[in-house]
């Protein structure tokens, strides 16, 4: 009886060892993907039409993302402001590329500085995720979550220590 409950034993230690594995790298692979598309703008003014210039970049090495939208809130509030369907919508985001966007729609209702800072953007790919932009007067605390902003930290981290393949 010993032998089989040893075997068994060995056959269960093995199937969770694989299971641990399989669970962290699942992990792993989540938050590279939550963390791929990185969003940088700074405001732009014509007159009283205020419109932000983005640096989107795409961190992922295998990945092609199809920019969508961009969503416009006031800070506090659920509801957008606006919703821009056009300026970026169908451009394609290769893997590893940076991408600088100044032709965008001038935002309805921010005619002033101080209302640019009182908005929040998020740009939007088709699958339908967002990500968050980060602008002047804002920092990461005030666009993001604790999860999110660890997120990031966490892939920062890891592309400063990695080795490099090439």
């Amino acid at each position: 009886m010993a032998f089989w409950m040893e075997v068994l034993s060995g056959c269960l230690g093995s199937i969770f060892a694989g299971l641990f594995f399989v669970f962290w790298y699942a992990v792993f692979q989540r938050l590279l993907q939550v963390t791929d598309v990185l969003v940088g703008y700074s405001w732009r003014y014509k007159g009283t039409d205020f419109h932000p210039g983005f640096d989107i970049r795409n961190r992922s090495k295998s990945r092609t993302y199809l920019l969508a939208n961009i969503a416009y809130t006031k800070k506090g509030v659920l509801a957008p402001l606006w919703i821009d369907n056009k300026s970026l919508w169908g451009i394609e985001m290769k893997p590893g590329s940076i991408n600088y966007f100044d032709a965008v729609a001038p935002v309805r209702d921010v005619h002033s500085m101080e209302d640019c800072i009182q908005v929040q953007v998020k740009v939007r790919v088709q699958t339908g995720r967002e990500f968050p932009g980060i602008g002047p007067g804002q920092d990461r605390r005030q666009v993001m979550s604790r999860g999110q902003r660890f997120a990031y930290w966490l892939r920062d981290s890891f592309d400063k220590n990695a080795i490099p393949m090439e």
